[in-house]
């Protein structure tokens, strides 16, 4: 049997799901291939010239319409190929592709259940339902990562060699995330999948470095970033981690949680080699805080994790959310404030997408912030999708935009002449101006040295994408 992932996601990074799904279906004998993002021609006339069994692909629900458009278009020139869809697209709204020519759709993660589905021949598993059938609700346990073969990145670096050629590449320790905020699929996910097993599984750190180790045996490689929500979420991990990572003789870049950072992860962090970390402040308003995200910290906490890491030498960046059901301009400025005096060396907003599945979008509907037949934006930094008037979507995309640079140059933001001056600036000169500070910020964030021509290669791809 022989299939193929078609890719309709953002390729810059890593996909971790396509990784692992093709080390599995590699191990159960399966032929794979895979189409990078390419135009929906080229990737037809590919499948068209060397026909699948199945086509795979992986969603977000942004991505769906494309997916669906996309295989209607292979159905009616190869109607016998068979397609399956999965990811968080359909995991948090299995009903999204209904009345399309995609044949099945899986829910939630698929290794321990895809092979055996395509194997024998469509028959409905845990996790996969036939499209039109009632979708799943008894789901096969949750993977154990250390059983599982190491992930195939060779299935998408040896069709794109600007992933390949990437010095920073991305990695899991684990899955899972505790915490419920309201604005993340995470607690939908732990809500249906909770008597699966455990939600939270690490890697141990043998399969961690080793996995590492290989990579860096072929494939370019000085920094290794940890994609995982928490990446200290488990300490005594954490420490044996950080005693055994400097050997690889690399640094590294991961995600932390401000309530979990203290003087023992900071000095931690400082010792392994880490490069810097990314947070998630989110809001500088108490109630937006702790009622409309359930963020599970406080400010204090985000002030005393700053210090922290300013005291131990370690980089970090931020990111926030604006435009919250019900939040105001003056609530928007608080969450500015909080990040001047937390100092990353890099702050960032985006604007609330209201996804299927998650609470803050149920509570939005609820309370008339959001109407559920609204079509979403394809990216979180065009226009809100909530209720807001045509003068407060100017406001949020205005803060958009000036985030970063009132958090790097307070004074702008404090001196109400330049505060009036900047938001009076056309929308098009903010633009300009964010992706200024966007592209020098990320660049000096990703201090890594790179070739001249995979510097050009890796613009012309953000410049085509977004």
């Amino acid at each position: 049997m022989k299939v193929v992932f078609v890719e309709f996601l953002n390729v810059f990074n890593d996909q971790h799901g396509i990784y692992s799904l093709s080390a599995t279906l590699k191990e159960n004998g399966i032929d794979v291939d895979y189409i990078k993002r390419m135009n929906p021609g080229r990737s037809l006339s590919r499948i068209i010239k060397n026909p699948p069994d199945v086509i795979l692909y992986s969603s977000f629900t942004s991505s769906i319409q494309s997916i669906m458009d996309f295989d209607k278009k292979v159905k009616e020139i190869l109607p016998d190929i068979k397609s399956v869809v999965g990811g968080h697209g359909v995991t948090f709204e299995p009903t999204a592709v209904s009345g399309s020519t995609i044949d099945a759709v899986c829910i939630g993660e698929g290794e321990l259940v895809l092979p055996e589905f395509l194997l024998n021949g469509f028959q409905p598993i845990y996790n996969i339902f036939l499209n039109g059938m009632e979708p799943s609700t008894q789901y096969a346990p949750l993977v154990n990562p250390d059983e599982l073969p190491f992930p195939d990145r060779d299935i998408i670096y040896n069709k794109d060699s600007l992933l390949r050629d990437l010095p920073s590449k991305q990695f899991f320790s684990g899955r899972g995330c505790p915490y419920r905020c309201t604005y993340c699929f995470n607690h939908q996910f732990n809500d249906m999948f909770k008597e699966n097993g455990p939600i939270i599984r690490k890697k141990s750190v043998d399969y961690l470095l080793e996995e590492i180790r290989i990579i860096k045996g072929k494939y370019p490689l000085i920094n290794v970033h940890f994609n995982d929500d928490t990446f200290i979420i488990n300490k005594k991990w954490f420490f044996e981690f950080c005693e055994r990572f400097p050997k690889l003789g690399l640094t590294y870049s991961c995600n932390v949680r401000a309530n979990l950072v203290n003087e023992e992860i900071a000095e931690a962090l400082r010792a392994s080699n880490c490069l810097n970390v990314t947070w998630s402040i989110e809001s500088g308003n108490d109630h937006h805080l702790q009622k409309t995200l359930k963020r599970a910290m406080t400010k204090k906490h985000i002030l005393n994790a700053s210090a922290y890491l300013h005291k131990h030498e370690i980089p970090f960046r931020t990111a926030n959310l604006i435009g919250l059901p019900g939040e105001t301009f003056d609530e928007m400025q608080e969450t500015v404030e909080i990040n001047i005096k937390a100092k990353p060396s890099l702050a960032l907003a985006n604007i609330f997408i209201p996804y299927p599945g998650v609470e803050l979008t149920r509570y939005s509907i609820e309370k008339g912030f959001f109407n559920k037949e609204n079509k979403l934006p394809r990216n979180y930094f065009t226009r809100s999708p909530l209720n807001f008037t045509k003068d407060e979507q100017k406001v949020i995309i205005k803060t958009f935009h000036l985030f970063p640079v009132f958090v790097k140059f307070p004074f702008l933001f404090y001196r109400k002449i330049y505060f009036n001056l900047l938001y009076a600036l056309p929308k098009i000169i903010l633009y300009l101006v964010y992706e200024f500070f966007y592209t020098l910020g990320f660049a000096r964030w990703y201090a890594i040295k790179t070739s001249l021509r995979l510097k050009i290669r890796m613009a012309i791809r953000y410049a085509l994408y977004y």
